[in-house]
Parts: structure tokens; C-alpha cells; sequence
């Protein structure tokens, strides 16, 4: 269970851990917008990560310049490698999978392209939105309990189908399978309570939230399919590095902020 010291930080970063309102609706603001479901704040999130189907159309729109890099998941470490990209993140996907090796700034570029587009603010979401949303009312370590052990259940993790392909990775690979190497479909795995898809796993998600002052770098959290340790897949887990990183196991989800 939530300890009281925890209650009382998410208490004073005023994340009341309520529950999602029963008229809660989906809603889409165009045929390509993420599905959007309403949170207690007002505002709203979206029920998936973007996906590739969805950045493609703003990378069609907006002429997305082609990126000379992306970080890769390898058997010992995370490496840069040269021409890989959201188009070639070094496994295959299919449209439905989350978009990766897209930097803050791209995140940032696609969700003022939903607004324009749109007529709708919308925007990353903060650290502490994100947090809330992730644990949907609930004061357990994980969105789905306290037990880690229903993990491959709920996310998508480094488990055996991730251990397979990568057999030299020295860390301690968790044992359960969840069914997906690499990313999964976005709805593949159950929704939280409030409707949200990969609360937690498949990848990392950006935030709009800064370190420590420092806005060269930003959060991500949620952990991702290349992550076996379950402190960065709790409710308030988290990682932070720099805005202009690209890695295979980084995507992002955006808020649209009410009228």
C-alpha cells in the first residue's frame, strides 16, 4: 500500500487520488487524434501513446525533417547508431505500436500541431499529472497492486521474449513473458482504471516537466519494454535525460487542456 510519507508528498503536489468520474467520455478531435478521455481535473489525456499511424500523418503535414540518429537497445548497453529513427528504430513495427526515437522537441512539435490543427490546447503532460493519471485513484506501488509479481500481465517489460533476443544484457531480466520483444500495440495490455493504455511499460513516456530547473533535460516515466526493475515502473516511478534524446524505448502521450 501507499506509505504515509508518499501520500503526503502526492498530497502536497496536490494530486488528490480520487476516482474517475463515471460520465467520463472518450472523445476525438479529428480521424487521426488520439482518443482523449476526459480526467477529475477537466482536463484531459490520451487513452494511448502516439502511435507511428498518428505522428506519420504530422510527419507528412509538417514535413518532418529525416533524424540522423536514434539510441538503440543492444545486448550490454543502450548505443547511438547512425540512420536509425522513428521510421527505424531497429525492430519492426507495426502502425499501431507507440512511436519511438522521437527527442522532447519532436513530442513538443506534435502536440502544437494537434492545436493548430485543432483549435485545442494540447500539450505534454506534467511529471505530477502524469503520475496521477498513471496510478488512476489507486495507493498502490503499481497501477494494478502491490504485487510485482502480475507485472507481464499488465506491461510490457524486459521479460523472456525481451531475454531471447537480447541473451548478454547483464541485468536481471525479469523471468514472466508478456508476449512482445519489443513494442506492443497500444491497447495489447489492460487499461487502468481511468482508461488509460500503458500506465506503465511499452515505452517510456516524456513529461513537460524540467530537472531541477535545468530545461536542457526533462522527465520521462513509465517505464518501457527494455526495463526489468520495478522502481521505474511504480506510479511515481520516473527518468529523466536530455530534451534532445532519441532512444528506441522513448515515446510520449499527450494532455488537452479544457476550453
Amino acid at each position: 500500500m501507499i506509505t504515509l510519507m508518499r501520500l503526503l508528498h502526492l498530497t502536497l503536489l496536490g494530486l488528490v487520488l480520487t476516482a474517475h468520474p463515471a460520465s467520463a467520455q472518450l472523445s476525438r478531435d479529428c480521424p487521426d487524434c488520439p482518443a482523449m478521455i476526459e480526467l477529475p481535473s477537466g482536463a484531459a489525456m490520451a487513452t494511448t501513446l502516439v502511435t507511428r499511424d498518428m505522428f506519420s500523418v504530422f510527419a507528412e503535414e509538417t514535413q518532418f525533417p529525416e533524424q540522423p540518429d536514434c539510441v538503440l537497445r543492444t545486448d550490454k548497453r543502450f548505443q547511438k547508431t547512425d540512420g536509425a529513427n522513428w521510421q527505424n528504430p531497429g525492430f519492426e513495427q507495426a502502425g499501431d505500436h507507440p512511436v519511438v526515437c522521437v527527442t522532447w522537441l519532436d513530442a513538443t512539435a506534435y502536440a502544437d500541431w494537434l492545436s493548430e490543427t485543432t483549435g485545442r490546447l494540447y500539450r505534454l503532460p506534467t511529471w505530477e499529472e502524469s503520475v496521477e493519471a498513471t496510478a488512476a485513484g489507486s495507493e498502490t506501488a503499481f497501477w494494478w497492486g502491490d504485487d510485482f509479481a502480475n507485472v507481464c500481465e499488465n506491461a510490457n517489460v524486459a521479460d523472456a521474449a525481451y531475454r531471447e533476443i537480447f541473451p548478454e544484457d547483464p541485468r536481471n531480466i525479469l523471468e514472466c513473458s508478456d508476449g512482445h520483444a519489443h513494442t506492443a500495440p497500444v491497447t495489447a495490455f489492460p487499461a487502468n482504471a481511468w482508461g488509460i493504455h500503458d500506465a506503465a511499460g511499452n515505452v517510456w513516456q516524456w513529461t513537460n516537466s524540467c530537472v531541477g530547473g535545468d530545461c536542457s533535460n526533462a522527465i520521462f516515466r513509465g517505464g518501457a519494454w527494455t526495463v526489468p526493475n520495478p522502481k521505474h515502473l511504480r506510479s511515481d516511478g520516473q527518468w529523466a535525460d536530455r530534451v534532445r534524446l532519441r532512444n528506441n524505448a522513448i515515446g510520449f502521450r499527450v494532455m488537452r487542456d479544457p476550453d
